[in-house]
């Protein structure tokens, strides 16, 4: 016997709306409008500085139109032909005023947002790479202090990391 697909999920919609005791219009809905933890996140390459607080805003919009939950910003400092009247260089002004910006919008519309750790593309290993310019171990350390004043110590330095292997 031979099922259609819409059939088959229709069967399998049937058994979970049983089992735990919801309707099928609401199971229905769940899919239709998930929650926003289970919207599906996307790489966002901001391509060789061809960025745009306009195109920041048109991407995150339609990003959040097409039900996207999510993105990870990823600076791709690579060879790309320049579209823009002027290319953001990665950390410098106006390069960070762009993404306070994008990070800002990407919040007020109920969006997740993660961040790569660097610009490029393997930029962090490879022959043309030098030794001090190779990848790091990324480290912290947390001091808490009460706000509205001035902290009473500095944040202790982080701890060296145990040399590689």
């Amino acid at each position: 016997m031979k099922f259609e697909k819409s059939k088959i999920m229709a069967i399998v919609a049937a058994i979970i709306s049983v089992a735990y005791g919801w309707s099928q219009d609401v199971l229905y809905d769940g899919f239709k409008n998930p929650p926003q933890e289970a919207r599906p996140r996307v790489w966002w390459h901001w391509m060789n500085g061809n960025v745009t607080k306009n195109g920041i805003y048109k991407d995150l919009m339609w990003m959040r139109g097409a039900g996207i939950g999510g993105f990870h910003a990823f600076d791709a400092g690579t060879v790309s032909p320049q579209v823009v009247e002027k290319r953001l260089i990665y950390m410098d002004d106006g390069w960070k005023d762009a993404f306070a910006y994008a990070t800002q919008s990407a919040d007020s519309l109920g969006m997740e947002m993660a961040v790569a750790s660097a610009p490029g593309w393997s930029n962090t290993g490879g022959p043309w790479v030098k030794p001090e310019q190779a990848m790091k171990k990324l480290t912290w350390r947390e001091i808490d202090i009460k706000g509205n004043s001035p902290a009473a110590s500095r944040t202790p330095t982080p701890t060296p990391s145990e040399p590689s292997r």
